[in-house]
């Protein structure tokens, strides 16, 4: 497995980063045996959330004793303290751990100002990272152009933005602003939420562009073998394969309702 920096926050992330969404609906046997595979293979960024059902918990059961063999990026909505709060409180029993490496303020445009206020829920991560148990403070939309605009707050040492090569609007402004200020980049819905087959191709994209992990969701230890392969053999797309990527996009955004940054079945 392959590793970059995320940023300023100094963390070496995997470039697979453990998309924590599907194994929610996936038997806890199974899930718990797809975490530690991940792991064993060199995937150590796992994205997850306590309100992805219970993937949280599964995730905690499956690194239980290997705790330091991974990053957590945990999403927490932030627009109100007692939200944030109970699910912050949530994440850590979830988890089994006392300290999280990676929140990810979870906030809409709307709600910005108010989660950024005394009232919001990113006043109650900043307490608990001058507590010691969270690292880093990072935000989290599916709009690129909001993303550009609220990490120039300052506040935010990283992002998780939906990216791929169908949606690709946060190579605009996002990411080049993003690298000036040292901001890591996480990419999710890299797979457009499974339209997106060609995974090799897909997720080179991805990583072409200079971010530094890429979230896949996974539901199999099949997938995540595959997944895995793929993070130890980088390989920049050519100009053709690039041209060719773009052909493909303009077809499947005829074929699909594109969404926030996941490929969608129209009608």
């Amino acid at each position: 497995m392959q590793y970059r920096t995320l940023g300023r926050t100094g963390l070496e992330v995997s470039v697979v980063g453990f998309g924590g969404i599907p194994i929610k609906d996936v038997d806890r046997q199974s899930a718990v045996a797809i975490v530690k595979r991940a792991v064993d293979l060199g995937i150590n960024h796992i994205h997850t959330s306590p309100t992805y059902g219970n993937s949280a918990s599964k995730v905690g059961e499956a690194i239980e004793g290997r705790r330091d063999d991974c990053i957590l990026n945990v999403k927490i909505f932030g627009a109100k303290r007692s939200q944030t709060e109970s699910q912050l409180r949530q994440a850590f029993e979830d988890l089994r751990t006392d300290h999280l490496d990676i929140v990810q303020f979870r906030i809409t445009e709307g709600k910005f100002e108010q989660g950024m206020g005394d009232q919001g829920g990113l006043q109650v991560i900043k307490r608990a990272q001058d507590e010691g148990t969270v690292d880093h403070i990072g935000i989290t939309d599916h709009h690129p152009e909001f993303l550009a605009s609220a990490i120039e707050s300052g506040e935010f040492s990283n992002l998780v933005v939906p990216f791929n090569y169908v949606y690709d609007g946060a190579r605009e402004r996002l990411i080049p602003r993003a690298k000036e200020m040292d901001v890591g980049i996480v990419a999710m819905k890299t797979l457009g939420k499974g339209a997106l087959t060609n995974v090799p191709e897909a997720l080179n994209y991805v990583w072409g562009h200079g971010v530094p992990t890429a979230i896949v969701g996974v539901s199999s230890l099949e997938e995540v073998e595959e997944d895995a392969s793929i993070g130890e053999e980088m390989e920049p797309l050519t100009r053709e394969q690039l041209k060719e990527l773009d052909s493909r996009a303009e077809k499947l955004r005829a074929q699909y309702e594109v969404s926030n940054g996941a490929l969608l079945p129209k009608g």
